[in-house]
């Protein structure tokens, strides 16, 4: 039986690295393509592969569309993890489009250039948690079919989020989009960045081991024809969460770096605008996949594992007084106070007022990993009617002007609550899409919110209904 060909993009990174290795163990079921682009690193790091039997590498660029095609040429499976990520997207937004969108788009027009319009091809692409925004307390259960509200500034969301409608619009006969959560990586120091304090302190984050993420990814390549044509969260499931404060508290335990409560105050950290979550529905891409294997404590174990001894010891002997200097530098609320700069006080606090409010280390809300609520398995091709669709668009401040319905996968009319009007398919709205045009950049939730009652019971959760902010363009970290 001949092998099927798989295509990787982002073989260099957290879930990438991952799925290679676990590619390579299927061998002898699998031959391998990865996409890379030529630089001294990773010249460096896959050379090694290029003369072996059963694998090849594309030395080349997803921007690129010639480079995509040729590593698309004659693959079964694309597997598509590859992205520029946050703090670095929100630097450069105009790359992240391009890599994050534009390389997605290029995907999917080199599988259709394939004989029988890529029919017989499978294509996973990876989305984000980013994709649902601010989610905390009492709305940090999430599922499939919440609305998107990529955080303000978050570029990276916002690239992801039109490519995974890029995706479930592409016309492919085979795709399926995994809404990734925050991949837990060994190496903890890679936190130690001024985006740790732009995350409230109560966020509620349901992780992932990189290993199993990666792990998750190939199974993919084992998943039946049901399995395709759907969204999906993916994430390590009830084992695996936790709140961040009590995340901060154990990474800083480990580390032998004492009280976290005395080396950072509370009003270090951003109130909200940023994202992570507990998802309700992560159990139904497990059921498919089985990639949930490990625990929040087996990553503990691998942070610890990965500490160098010297880095321990060090970590144990530094003055508080010092730690909280350094980590003071990294603290980008607090600088935004002291700069006043208005509007990323107001999008990450509120206002100036209720930076002020905010007082030492308190309770905040705290729930235990429980089980998710109702495992009824909903499949792509379920018997809806132009009526769920009016009430559909309904939910959402609009309407659905088709008149029939042939499909979930048929595109039908949609107008929203501003009067734009566009066509989608029903899967793609089911899925927590909604106005194209309304979709940031710019971020106006304020006004969306006015208009759109889903989006409103979610967005009004930490946000007051006289507040206004519309924005264009936020740099989130520091200039």
């Amino acid at each position: 039986m001949a092998k099927k060909k798989v295509l990787l993009t982002g073989a260099s990174g957290s879930m990438g690295g991952e799925a290679l290795k676990e590619l390579l163990r299927r061998r002898d079921k699998y031959d391998i393509v990865i996409l890379l682009r030529p630089t001294k690193q990773e010249k460096r790091d896959f050379r090694q592969y290029e003369n072996q039997d059963g694998f090849r590498v594309v030395w080349g660029d997803l921007q690129n569309p010639d480079d995509v095609l040729e590593a698309v040429n004659g693959v079964d499976h694309v597997l598509h993890p590859a992205a520029f990520i946050a703090p670095a997207a929100d630097y450069n937004p105009s790359l992240a489009n391009k890599i994050n969108l534009g390389g997605t788009e290029n995907i999917i027009v080199a599988i259709k250039k394939q004989p029988n319009n890529g029919d017989d091809i499978r294509f996973v692409y990876v989305g984000t948690v980013a994709a649902y925004g601010d989610r905390l307390p009492p709305i940090h259960m999430v599922k499939v079919g919440d609305p998107l509200k990529p955080s303000v500034g978050d570029f990276y969301a916002t690239t992801k989020v039109a490519a995974e409608r890029a995706v479930i619009e592409s016309g492919l006969k085979h795709w399926v989009s995994m809404r990734q959560t925050y991949i837990a990586i060994p190496n903890a120091l890679s936190l130690i960045d001024p985006i740790l304090f732009h995350q409230p302190v109560n966020t509620h984050i349901e992780l992932i081991t990189k290993e199993d993420a990666g792990y998750g990814l190939v199974q993919t390549l084992e998943a039946p024809d049901e399995f395709y044509g759907r969204v999906y969260n993916m994430g390590g499931g009830p084992s695996c969460r936790v709140v961040y404060k009590d995340y901060l508290e154990r990474m800083m335990r480990i580390f032998g770096l004492g009280d976290y409560r005395k080396i950072m105050p509370l009003n270090w950290f951003a109130l909200r605008n940023f994202h992570c979550c507990w998802y309700d529905d992560s159990w139904v891409l497990n059921e498919y996949l089985g990639h949930w294997r490990h625990s929040l404590e087996d990553h503990y174990r691998q942070v610890e594992d990965a500490i160098p001894w010297y880095l321990k010891l060090g970590a144990r002997m530094a003055p508080t007084a010092i730690v909280k200097a350094f980590m003071k530098r990294m603290a980008d609320p607090l600088k935004w106070i002291e700069n006043n700069e208005e509007e990323k006080i107001k999008a990450f606090s509120g206002s100036r007022e209720a930076w002020e409010n905010i007082h030492d280390w308190h309770d905040h809300i705290h729930a235990e990993p429980g089980e998710e609520a109702g495992r009824n398995k909903r499949m792509a091709s379920e018997d809806y009617t132009i009526d769920d669709m009016r009430e559909l668009a309904e939910s959402r401040g609009g309407q659905c002007l088709s008149t029939e319905f042939s499909g979930i996968g048929s595109k039908l009319k949609w107008k929203c609550g501003f009067g734009h009007d566009w066509e989608a398919t029903p899967v793609c709205i089911k899925a927590g899409h909604w106005c194209p045009e309304c979709a940031p950049p710019p971020w106006d939730y304020d006004a969306i919110a006015k208009v759109d009652p889903l989006f409103a019971k979610f967005y009004y959760n930490n946000h007051d209904r006289n507040e206004y902010q519309k924005i264009d363009f936020l740099y989130c970290p520091n200039q």
